[in-house]
Protein backbone atom coordinates (compact mmCIF):
# COMPACT_ATOMS: atom_id res chain seq x y z
CA UNK A 1 0.00 0.00 0.00
CA UNK A 2 0.97 3.38 -0.95
CA UNK A 3 0.85 5.44 2.06
CA UNK A 4 1.48 9.13 0.02
CA UNK A 5 -1.71 7.84 -2.12
CA UNK A 6 -3.49 6.69 1.12
CA UNK A 7 -2.81 10.02 2.52
CA UNK A 8 -3.94 11.93 -0.33
CA UNK A 9 -7.13 10.08 -0.65
CA UNK A 10 -8.03 11.07 2.61
CA UNK A 11 -6.75 14.90 2.55
CA UNK A 12 -9.39 14.94 -0.48
CA UNK A 13 -12.24 12.92 1.15
CA UNK A 14 -12.22 15.42 4.13
CA UNK A 15 -12.16 18.28 1.91
CA UNK A 16 -15.23 16.88 0.43
CA UNK A 17 -16.48 16.49 3.32
CA UNK A 18 -15.77 19.73 4.75
CA UNK A 19 -16.44 22.30 1.69
CA UNK A 20 -20.06 20.96 1.38
CA UNK A 21 -20.51 23.12 5.26
CA UNK A 22 -19.69 26.49 3.41
CA UNK A 23 -21.61 26.28 0.40
CA UNK A 24 -24.99 24.86 2.78
CA UNK A 25 -24.36 27.63 5.16
CA UNK A 26 -25.22 29.92 2.29
CA UNK A 27 -27.99 27.66 0.92
CA UNK A 28 -25.87 26.99 -2.14
CA UNK A 29 -25.15 23.15 -1.85
CA UNK A 30 -27.53 21.58 -4.31
CA UNK A 31 -26.46 24.68 -6.69
CA UNK A 32 -22.93 24.71 -6.70
CA UNK A 33 -22.11 20.65 -6.34
CA UNK A 34 -19.05 21.75 -3.61
CA UNK A 35 -18.61 18.16 -2.61
CA UNK A 36 -17.50 17.87 -6.56
CA UNK A 37 -14.84 19.96 -6.47
CA UNK A 38 -12.19 18.07 -4.42
CA UNK A 39 -13.52 15.03 -5.89
CA UNK A 40 -12.95 15.67 -9.28
CA UNK A 41 -9.97 17.37 -8.53
CA UNK A 42 -8.53 13.99 -6.56
CA UNK A 43 -9.65 12.25 -9.57
CA UNK A 44 -6.29 13.91 -11.30
CA UNK A 45 -4.54 12.66 -8.53
CA UNK A 46 -5.20 9.45 -7.39
CA UNK A 47 -4.73 6.38 -9.22
CA UNK A 48 -8.03 4.77 -10.38
CA UNK A 49 -9.27 2.82 -8.04
CA UNK A 50 -8.55 5.04 -5.16
CA UNK A 51 -10.47 7.66 -7.23
CA UNK A 52 -13.33 5.41 -7.45
CA UNK A 53 -13.64 4.49 -3.84
CA UNK A 54 -13.14 7.65 -2.91
CA UNK A 55 -15.62 9.41 -5.29
CA UNK A 56 -18.12 6.29 -4.69
CA UNK A 57 -17.22 6.26 -0.47
CA UNK A 58 -17.73 9.84 0.26
CA UNK A 59 -20.95 10.93 -0.27
CA UNK A 60 -22.35 7.76 1.67
CA UNK A 61 -19.69 8.81 4.57
CA UNK A 62 -21.20 12.10 4.42
CA UNK A 63 -24.85 11.28 4.67
CA UNK A 64 -24.03 8.90 7.60
CA UNK A 65 -22.58 11.37 9.11
CA UNK A 66 -24.00 15.03 8.57
CA UNK A 67 -27.42 13.81 6.78
CA UNK A 68 -26.15 15.85 3.93
CA UNK A 69 -27.00 14.29 0.82
CA UNK A 70 -29.89 12.56 2.02
CA UNK A 71 -30.47 9.15 1.92
CA UNK A 72 -33.91 9.49 1.24
CA UNK A 73 -34.95 10.76 -1.72
CA UNK A 74 -31.40 8.56 -2.03
CA UNK A 75 -29.44 11.76 -3.28
CA UNK A 76 -26.13 10.44 -0.98
CA UNK A 77 -26.43 6.76 -3.52
CA UNK A 78 -27.25 8.93 -6.80
CA UNK A 79 -24.12 10.69 -6.25
CA UNK A 80 -22.30 7.96 -4.86
CA UNK A 81 -22.65 6.19 -8.62
CA UNK A 82 -22.06 9.58 -10.14
CA UNK A 83 -19.26 10.16 -8.03
CA UNK A 84 -17.40 7.17 -8.45
CA UNK A 85 -18.20 6.86 -12.19
CA UNK A 86 -16.58 10.75 -13.05
CA UNK A 87 -13.79 9.93 -10.50
CA UNK A 88 -12.98 6.52 -12.43
CA UNK A 89 -13.41 8.22 -15.97
CA UNK A 90 -11.19 11.07 -15.30
CA UNK A 91 -8.28 9.26 -13.38
CA UNK A 92 -8.30 6.67 -16.19
CA UNK A 93 -8.30 9.36 -18.87
CA UNK A 94 -5.71 11.58 -17.53
CA UNK A 95 -3.22 8.41 -17.06
CA UNK A 96 -4.08 6.44 -20.72
CA UNK A 97 -4.60 9.90 -22.56
CA UNK A 98 -2.94 12.65 -23.29
CA UNK A 99 -6.06 15.20 -23.30
CA UNK A 100 -6.08 18.16 -21.39
CA UNK A 101 -7.83 18.29 -18.43
CA UNK A 102 -10.51 20.95 -18.96
CA UNK A 103 -11.51 18.02 -21.52
CA UNK A 104 -11.77 15.37 -19.58
CA UNK A 105 -13.32 17.25 -16.79
CA UNK A 106 -16.15 18.43 -19.43
CA UNK A 107 -16.61 14.99 -20.65
CA UNK A 108 -16.95 13.35 -17.25
CA UNK A 109 -18.86 16.04 -15.91
CA UNK A 110 -21.77 15.56 -19.00
CA UNK A 111 -21.63 11.73 -18.51
CA UNK A 112 -21.58 12.35 -14.82
CA UNK A 113 -24.43 14.34 -14.93
CA UNK A 114 -26.45 11.89 -17.60
CA UNK A 115 -26.06 9.14 -15.46
CA UNK A 116 -27.26 10.92 -11.85
CA UNK A 117 -30.65 12.01 -14.54
CA UNK A 118 -31.01 8.16 -15.35
CA UNK A 119 -31.10 7.26 -11.70
CA UNK A 120 -33.35 10.43 -11.08
CA UNK A 121 -35.72 9.11 -13.74
CA UNK A 122 -35.61 5.50 -12.39
CA UNK A 123 -36.30 6.23 -8.67
CA UNK A 124 -39.11 8.68 -9.45
CA UNK A 125 -40.66 5.75 -11.91
CA UNK A 126 -40.25 3.59 -8.87
CA UNK A 127 -41.79 5.85 -6.33
CA UNK A 128 -44.63 6.96 -8.84
CA UNK A 129 -43.24 10.61 -8.96
CA UNK A 130 -43.27 12.40 -12.28
CA UNK A 131 -39.70 11.08 -14.01
CA UNK A 132 -39.00 13.22 -16.95
CA UNK A 133 -39.52 16.29 -14.78
CA UNK A 134 -37.40 15.19 -11.87
CA UNK A 135 -34.87 13.94 -14.13
CA UNK A 136 -34.72 17.19 -16.45
CA UNK A 137 -34.52 19.40 -12.54
CA UNK A 138 -31.89 17.24 -11.94
CA UNK A 139 -29.89 18.30 -15.15
CA UNK A 140 -30.90 22.19 -15.01
CA UNK A 141 -30.05 22.57 -11.32
CA UNK A 142 -26.54 21.36 -11.54
CA UNK A 143 -25.07 23.51 -14.55
CA UNK A 144 -24.13 26.06 -11.57
CA UNK A 145 -21.49 23.66 -10.36
CA UNK A 146 -20.41 21.99 -13.48
CA UNK A 147 -19.64 25.59 -14.84
CA UNK A 148 -17.89 26.22 -11.25
CA UNK A 149 -16.03 23.00 -11.63
CA UNK A 150 -15.01 23.73 -15.19
CA UNK A 151 -12.98 26.79 -13.74
CA UNK A 152 -12.01 25.32 -10.10
CA UNK A 153 -10.64 22.10 -10.66
CA UNK A 154 -8.56 23.11 -13.61
CA UNK A 155 -6.88 26.17 -11.68
CA UNK A 156 -6.05 23.55 -8.30
CA UNK A 157 -4.72 20.85 -10.34
CA UNK A 158 -2.63 23.73 -11.80
CA UNK A 159 -1.86 24.84 -8.84
CA UNK A 160 -0.99 21.62 -7.14
CA UNK A 161 1.64 21.21 -10.21
CA UNK A 162 3.39 24.41 -9.44
CA UNK A 163 3.83 23.42 -5.77
CA UNK A 164 5.13 19.76 -6.54
CA UNK A 165 8.71 19.34 -6.14
CA UNK A 166 10.97 19.44 -9.22
CA UNK A 167 11.86 15.50 -9.19
CA UNK A 168 8.28 14.49 -8.05
CA UNK A 169 6.72 16.17 -11.23
CA UNK A 170 9.93 14.83 -13.53
CA UNK A 171 9.18 10.95 -12.68
CA UNK A 172 5.31 11.46 -13.17
CA UNK A 173 4.55 10.12 -9.45
CA UNK A 174 1.34 8.47 -8.76
CA UNK A 175 -0.04 11.85 -8.15
CA UNK A 176 1.24 14.22 -11.35
CA UNK A 177 -0.75 16.31 -12.55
Amino acid sequence: MDLREISRAAFIAAAALALPFLFHALRLGHVFLPMYLPLLAGAFLLSPRWALAVGALTPLASALATGMPPLFPPIAFWMSVELGTMALLASLAHRRTALPVAVILAAVLVIGRVIYAALVFATAAFFALPPRLLSAASLVSGWPGMVLAMLVVPATLAAVRRSRAPDEVRRGGAGSA
